[in-house]
């Protein structure tokens, strides 16, 4: 199966930090301007492990994960149930600065989105 066939999951960190709700806040804005590029989004906040949406195999899924920082817990989650990521963005690589417990910027969540998007179009 090709990556064009291939449901997209977005699996995003959504730690307490300014980035790590930026990787959620993204992942919802990249939904709301491409529905038709995600089929799927599950946040690891608070998750002790995660959950592949019911009836689907999880080496068919085009994992991308994205993660505020380089704690990268949105990944290893993903990795511990069994989701092989085909791509990792993290945030601060994106340049957002990670400053606690702050909201995030509007231009941060923006950038992040836009490096999932060109990802997910490779």
């Amino acid at each position: 199966m090709d990556n064009a066939e291939s449901p997209v999951v977005l699996v995003t960190c959504s730690g307490l930090s300014n980035t790590g709700k930026c990787t959620t806040r993204a992942a919802v804005m990249l939904r709301q301007r491409n529905p038709e590029l995600v089929d799927y989004h599950i946040s690891t906040a608070g998750a002790e492990s995660l959950a592949v949406p019911e009836g689907l195999d999880p080496g068919s899924l085009q994992v991308i994960v994205i993660d505020g920082c380089e704690d990268f817990c949105g990944r290893k989650k993903a990795e511990l149930c069994g989701l092989v990521p085909a791509c990792h963005v993290v945030a601060t690589d994106c340049g957002v600065v990670k400053s606690g417990m702050d909201e995030p910027l509007f231009r941060d969540i923006e950038v992040v989105c836009r490096a999932a998007e060109r990802e997910i179009r490779r």
